[in-house]
């Protein structure tokens, strides 16, 4: 910005510049404080127009003579960004010197959340907000880091924020439906996915993630549909790729799974949840191009000395740990795990003795009195078989099993009865255990008829039908006041043996208990005190229990003692249940394709020199 020549002179005594320091030797005028309007509208014509690089060039000969402009800076920062250049420095000093600027707060939060900063990015995002509380992008992006973190209902608040102040905002209802999925509210995550596509029926992660929701609904077919109406507006959809693979994985499809997972990975060749899928697809053996281009990410991603973003390294160190646990080196596989439950384990909150109360409230109020349930006088249908138990415990062997015999539909692990056993009772609004002395015989019928209902929907059908979700072992005592003629099956496994192949585990479910071994094992010990206490209040023979080592030290026994216990007759294909090519949605999914092998008994051995924190909180659990 040059002076006039009757312009005050810069040197300050007051006189014009042309009766003071124009022309005097050495002079020159100190620089403009801020670029001109024309320098600062070039700059947003290129930032508009998508001309990083030049938009790059420019800001930093603007800052040669312009250091303290926030504007420059900001546009600087995100030059550098779109280019995926290190953009952090430039974000710092652009909030820095705008401290008023939401949007300069905004980039900077969302940049830290990539970056694996989270409280950080929180701290940042809550400025932006506060700075302009209809910054809708603002509670959008705080409404992700936020759910990062495991602070869900806070994001869910964050978002509902974004849509009120505007109502079409698609990101906002698809982030919306992902916190309100990790609540466990499939309903709720459902309708706001279906909300977005009703705004933009292209949106192809909406229905991918639809088609997510479909899967722990335990609906197959509507989960294949999300995923091809996905690829159909945008083949490039890596999400919905992935999700076709977890189908061919789970029907037994294994070569077309690992096709699709490495089809992923030429979409984006970064996507660390293929590889970990890759890994988890088949036994990892030495030389695996996977293993090999998994060191070489860790290796690049420590030599860079830039955090990697946290999710990818969640599945970069599970995936790690998978491969060196297949190939025996477990001083290798341990550490790996160890660090990706401790990333995990970082974005929630969890308080184990919380946990332990709610095992408590849940034996004091099933005591076994008059008072603790009603009457055994609900739904009489006999359809429904619970297979529950520990996660990683055999659930999913002993489902195979059962659902091998021609009169036996396997449905998976469903979310119905828990969801059931939540609805509140005579306006209570208490959930459950603490609702369930209220509930009256009336409505015992009912909430089992409608669980008789949601599961005749998945084979209607079928003699019986399985529902395996693991943790029902909450409402053993629900379930045999609900539904007496039901029948239950309890899967017990060495508690070490599946404590450790739950830590070894990267759930999809929240699982929060076993990403931490002294809170896994305290959660195991509160799961043992639970079940004895089921044991003792139930008549004999309410439900059955079932030794995972037994089975495997002689299948054919256990298995007709697990089929006579449900009413049938005896049917051979319960013994090739590996034979079986039903939909399997868990983690054991290929072990439960293969014959019956003994490599899960007592697998802990190799790494006991690890479980110190463990074996304490197990303390006479451990089997010697």
């Amino acid at each position: 910005m040059k002076l006039g020549r009757n312009d005050p002179c810069s040197c300050g005594s007051g006189k014009k510049y042309k009766n003071c320091c124009l022309g005097k030797a050495g002079y020159q005028p100190p620089p403009a404080a801020a670029p001109t309007p024309d320098d600062l509208k070039l700059l947003g014509v290129l930032f508009n127009s998508a001309r990083y690089v030049e938009l790059e060039k420019l800001a930093r000969s603007l800052l040669k003579s312009y250091p303290d402009s926030g504007v420059v800076w900001k546009l600087f920062g995100l030059a550098l960004q779109m280019q995926g250049s290190d953009a952090l420095p430039a974000m710092r000093k652009a909030a820095e010197l705008l401290p008023n600027d939401a949007e300069a707060h905004g980039n900077l939060a969302a940049l830290l959340r990539a970056r694996g900063q989270l409280d950080a990015a929180v701290a940042s995002g809550r400025r932006a907000v506060q700075i302009k509380p209809d910054f809708v992008g603002g509670h959008n992006n705080l409404g992700v880091v936020l759910q990062d973190l495991g602070q869900l209902d806070e994001a869910v608040a964050s978002y509902r924020r974004a849509l009120k102040l505007k109502p079409d905002f698609v990101e906002a209802y698809n982030n919306l439906g992902g916190a309100l999925k990790e609540l466990g509210q499939l309903d709720d995550a459902a309708a706001s996915y279906r909300r977005a596509l009703a705004l933009k029926p292209d949106f192809a992660k909406a229905h991918s993630n639809l088609g997510v929701i479909m899967r722990e609904l335990g609906r197959p077919e509507e989960e294949l549909e999300c995923y091809r109406l996905a690829l159909e507006s945008d083949p490039q959809c890596s999400e919905a790729v992935l999700g076709v693979g977890q189908l061919c994985m789970a029907s037994g499809e294994m070569v077309e799974a690992e096709r699709l997972f490495r089809k992923a990975l030429e979409i984006n060749p970064e996507d660390l949840e293929a590889r970990l899928l890759l890994a988890q697809v088949g036994k990892v053996k030495d030389g695996d191009e996977n293993l090999a281009a998994l060191v070489v990410t860790e290796d690049a991603a420590r030599r860079s000395g830039t955090p990697m973003p946290y999710k990818k390294a969640i599945f970069l160190q599970f995936a790690l740990g998978k491969c060196f646990d297949d190939i025996g080196d477990y001083d290798k596989a341990f550490p790996h795990f160890a660090e990706g439950c401790k990333l995990k384990r970082a974005t929630f909150e969890y308080v184990a003795a919380q946990m332990t109360q709610h095992f408590d409230d849940t034996m004091r109020i099933f005591n076994g009195g008059d008072d603790s349930t009603p009457a055994r006088r609900g739904d009489p249908s006999g359809i429904p078989i619970f297979v529950l138990g520990m996660p990683r415990s055999g659930t999913t062997l002993t489902e195979q099993i059962l659902a091998s015999h021609p009169d036996v539909h396997g449905a998976g692990e469903l979310p119905d009865l828990l969801d059931i056993a939540q609805r509140d009772v005579a306006g209570t609004g208490l959930v459950f255990p603490h609702n369930i002395p209220a509930l009256d015989q009336a409505s015992l019928r009912t909430w089992g008829a409608d669980y008789v209902a949601g599961l005749q929907t998945r084979a209607p059908d079928a003699r019986h039908i399985t529902d395996k979700m693991p943790t029902n072992f909450f409402a053993i005592g629900l379930i045999h006041a609900m539904l007496p003629n039901a029948k239950i099956i309890h899967v017990n496994h060495n508690p070490v043996d599946t404590c450790l192949s739950c830590f070894m585990q990267l759930f999809s479910n929240r699982q929060e208990h076993t990403y931490d071994l002294a809170e896994l094992g305290r959660y195991y010990v509160d799961y043992a005190r639970l079940m004895e206490h089921w044991r003792s209040v139930l008549p004999s023979g309410a439900f059955l229990d079932v030794h995972y080592e037994d089975i495997v030290a002689d299948q054919e026994t256990q298995a007709r003692r697990m089929i006579a216990f449900c009413g049938l007759d005896w049917d051979d294909a319960c013994i090739e249940f590996y034979n079986n090519q039903r939909s399997i949605r868990t983690a054991s999914l290929t072990q439960v394709r293969q014959p019956i092998y003994k490599t899960s008994v007592e697998r802990w051995r190799p790494y006991e020199k690890f479980l110190g924190p463990l074996l304490d909180e197990l303390g006479d659990l451990v089997r010697s």
